[in-house]
């Protein structure tokens, strides 16, 4: 799962710029908004708006049996169980069917698929939202709040408060969670016994974490305590500042989300704690060690204790791991414990001619018979609700595992746009920072001078969008 930073190349400009036209020429659309004299846009008489009279399938979409055609662009193709969902949904709502656009190079692709449809006269409805920015900046994406005030589903889902925040903008909720992916420990139970250590509990801290990791550690045999994997150094920095009292927010970031606090000593002792793992502990192989004992998927093979990784993993593990394995949450630090979730969006595009039916898929997604088909898929609910909490722990991925106790901390949800002048700031998923945490490198180079370059860059940036 790498993040992109938030380039834009002329070439998206000119893709921003087109949508952001076509976005202009919709602003009627959406059926929630009322006019002057109190009456929903797709009410009023044609006359009023040829564009108005040509958009009226937004509320009979929602309200009638007019046949209406959801245009959804993706990052991937439709799974069974999605397939499933979408089955469901069609039989709730016959008169809306939804077509699936895949643009399979990731978020770029994504706004150009949506761009040709446009030009087309065919704008798309709904569309996965993996960087915020390059969609709020030209205002591309419909606001969802009065759905979330009207919407009969989403006006009491529990969806969590931290995800929620995270696909906000200006005030506005521009994008809903479609994927609850938190992060957590996987643990190699049977490693762990071999040195006479017990299943941590789950209130255990990064001293521990380190502790047992050093403990299970022998290059002689390739066995190690944590996996090299990006998450097991990316992760602990995302969260580490929070736990030890550092930062408030995940990667070091303060408050408001505007700064950067990795110019702090105490940042610098936390991040050089995780560098220590492999510098000082050797906990971690390196790459050269790992590849010559073929220990390069060191978990799954039964060398490794701890491997910090997704959920959407689990259903690998339990298929394939061939040891006794278990999860814990993610561990806490001087000040609290909390966790780590992906949680990336779906928005509506402010260009979509059938916005009260796209909300009405939004709304579909976050009921309980939806979300409890996504369970099978090894998904994680969506909203927080006991009824799906009890039904997680019995699907054939989770059953049996300690899976409740690593969403029952904190949950901080990853930023999904927080960090405006991204591109200036720590790397996270690149080259420099993995060589820093995992080969040696330099940490001033991957952590601490890119932070200080952001916390000038970003300013000029938030004026530019308007949020100073």
């Amino acid at each position: 799962m790498k993040h992109k930073p938030w380039t834009m190349t002329l070439f998206t400009v000119m893709l921003l710029f087109s949508l952001a036209l076509s976005a202009c020429s919709n602003n009627g659309n959406n059926a929630n908004k009322e006019t002057a004299n109190g009456k929903n846009a797709a009410e009023q008489p044609a006359d009023q708006s040829n564009d108005k009279a040509d958009d009226k399938n937004a509320d009979a979409a929602a309200q009638s049996d007019e046949p209406v055609t959801l245009t959804y662009i993706r990052a991937s193709d439709v799974s069974p169980v999605e397939q499933n969902q979408l089955d469901m949904f069609q039989e709730k709502y016959p008169n809306i069917k939804i077509n699936i656009v895949v643009g399979e190079s990731g978020a770029g692709n994504m706004l150009e698929k949506a761009t040709a449809l446009q030009a087309a006269g065919t704008p798309a409805d709904l569309i996965w939202v993996q960087d915020m920015l390059p969609f709020v900046k030209d205002d591309l994406l419909a606001d969802l709040t009065p759905y979330m005030k009207t919407d009969p589903v989403l006006s009491t889902a529990k969806i969590p408060a931290s995800s929620l925040e995270a696909l906000q903008f200006k005030g506005k909720q521009v994008a809903l969670p479609r994927a609850e992916n938190p992060i957590f420990v996987y643990v190699n139970k049977d490693l762990l016994a071999k040195h006479g250590i017990d299943m941590p509990k789950n209130d255990w801290t990064w001293d521990q974490y380190r502790e047992i990791a050093k403990k299970v550690t022998d290059p002689s045999v390739g066995e190690y305590g944590i996996a090299y994997g990006p998450f097991n150094s990316i992760v602990t920095a995302g969260v580490i500042g929070v736990d030890n009292g550092t930062s408030p927010n995940l990667y070091f970031m303060d408050q408001d989300w505007k700064q950067s606090l990795l110019t702090t000593p105490e940042a610098r002792s936390d991040i050089e704690w995780i560098a220590d793992l492999q510098n000082v502990d050797h906990s971690i192989g390196t790459w050269d060690e790992l590849t010559k004992v073929g220990s390069d998927d060191g978990w799954m093979k039964g060398k490794v204790a701890f491997e910090i990784h997704g959920s959407w993993e689990g259903k690998n593990r339990r298929e394939k791991a061939k040891f006794n394995w278990d999860v814990l949450p993610l561990p806490g630090g001087k000040a609290k414990q909390v966790g780590y979730n992906v949680g990336t969006g779906i928005g509506i595009l402010s260009a979509s001619k059938h916005q009260d039916a796209a909300a009405k898929y939004l709304s579909f997604m976050n009921s309980i018979e939806s979300q409890k088909q996504g369970l099978l898929n090894g998904d994680f609910p969506l909203t927080e609700d006991e009824e799906l909490k009890q039904a997680l722990v019995e699907t054939p991925v989770w059953k049996g595992t300690n899976i409740l106790a690593t969403i029952g901390v904190e949950m901080k949800a990853e930023p999904v746009g927080a960090i405006v002048g991204s591109e200036k700031y720590v790397q996270w998923w690149g080259d420099d920072v993995q060589h820093a945490f995992k080969e040696g490198a330099d940490l001033n180079k991957a952590f601490f001078e890119p932070a200080q370059q952001f916390n000038d860059y970003t300013l000029t940036v938030r004026k530019e969008l308007g949020l100073e």
